[in-house]
C-alpha cells in the first residue's frame, strides 16, 4: 500500500504548506534514513499522522510507516479523513474491545524485522490541549521486545500563528533493565527470563551499531533472530510481549515531553489506577 502514500504525498505537502496548517518541522537531522525504528508521539488531532509522515520524509522515501490505529477508524469513527488515512497508509489495527495486544506486538515485530517503521501514539486517544496524557504500556512492551531505535516526536499547534509544529528528537534505546528475577518457580518462567536476558544483550549490542543502511539491516536481522529464539524456547508470545518494567513508560514519555513547548503539563494516572507493568513488578517481588 505504500505506493498510495508516495503518490498522494505531494497533495498532503501542498495542503500542509497552506494557511490552515502552516506545517513546520524541527529536528529533521535526527530522522533515521533507514528502518527499522519505532516512532513515538503525542496525539492532538486527526491530522497528526499526516504531519508526522511529512516530517519523516528523509526516511519514508525508502521505508514504509505503519501506524497503530484503533479499528473504529476504519468504520468511520474519525470521519472520512480517518478512513482515507487507514487506506493510504495501511495500519496495525488495535482492537480495544477484543484486546489484541499480543497480535499488535507480533505484527509490529514483523514490520520491524523487514526494516520498516512503526508509529505509536501511546496516549491511545487525542490528548487535551497543552497536556501530555499518560502512556499505555503497548509502546513500552514493544520497545523492550524489539531492540530498534525509538524516535521521539511532538506534534502541537503553535501559539503564535496556530500552525502545526512537529519537533523530532534524537533516537534512543531503552535503558538497561533494573532487575532480573532470581527466584523463578516454573520452567516457563525460567525460559521467559532467559529470553529476556538474551533480548537485553542484543539491545545493548544494537545500541552501538551504526545507523547507516548496513547497520539498520543488522538491527532488522537481530529482531528476526529474537522472534526465532522466542519460538524455539517455547515461551508464550503473550508473556514475551509484557516485558516492560514499571518505569519504562515514564522514561519514554519524558523523551516526548522534552520536545513540547513550555507551559505543557503531564497528566496524572486516573485515581486508583496502577500501570500494568508496575503491577507486574510488584507481583514479581511478592513472589520472589
Amino acid at each position: 500500500m505504500w505506493w498510495r502514500y508516495v503518490l498522494i504525498r505531494p497533495f498532503f505537502a501542498w495542503a500542509a504548506r497552506g494557511r490552515k496548517y502552516r506545517l513546520r518541522v524541527q529536528g529533521e537531522e535526527n530522522v533515521p534514513r533507514y528502518g527499522p525504528f519505532i516512532a513515538v508521539s503525542n496525539h492532538q488531532s486527526s491530522i497528526d499522522v499526516v504531519a508526522i509522515a511529512l516530517a519523516l520524509k528523509p526516511a519514508l522515501t525508502r521505508t514504509h510507516l505503519w501506524p497503530w490505529a484503533k479499528r473504529g477508524i476504519e468504520k468511520g469513527q474519525e470521519g472520512f479523513l480517518g478512513v482515507l488515512l487507514w487506506k493510504v497508509f495501511g495500519v496495525i489495527p488495535v482492537d480495544r474491545e477484543e484486546g489484541n495486544a499480543e497480535e499488535v506486538i507480533r505484527l509490529s515485530m514483523e514490520r520491524l524485522r523487514k526494516g520498516e517503521a512503526v508509529l505509536v501514539f501511546p496516549e491511545g486517544t487525542r490528548g487535551r490541549r497543552r497536556e501530555l496524557g499518560w502512556f499505555r504500556y503497548g509502546v513500552a512492551n514493544l520497545a523492550r521486545a524489539a531492540p530498534a531505535p525509538i524516535l521521539p516526536l511532538a506534534v502541537f499547534r503553535r501559539e503564535e500563528d496556530g500552525g502545526v509544529q512537529v519537533n523530532i528528537g534524537r533516537p534512543f534505546f531503552m535503558p538497561p533493565r533494573r532487575v532480573f528475577l532470581e527466584k523463578l518457580g516454573t520452567a516457563e518462567s525460567r525460559a521467559e527470563e532467559m529470553v529476556s536476558q538474551q533480548v537485553e544483550a542484543l539491545r545493548q549490542w544494537s545500541e552501538h551499531v551504526d545507523r547507516d543502511r548496513r547497520g539498520m539491516r543488522m538491527i532488522a536481522r537481530i529482531i528476526d533472530l529474537i522472534l526465532d529464539y522466542v519460538e524455539r524456547q517455547g515461551v508464550s508470545f503473550d508473556r514475551f510481549c509484557r516485558m516492560a518494567e514499571g518505569e519504562d513508560n515514564e522514561f519514554i514519555r519524558d523523551r516526548v515531553f522534552e520536545l513540547l513547548p513550555r507551559g505543557w503539563v503531564k497528566a496524572e494516572l486516573p485515581a486508583g489506577e496502577m500501570p500494568r507493568a508496575r503491577r507486574a513488578d510488584e507481583e514479581a517481588k511478592e513472589g520472589a
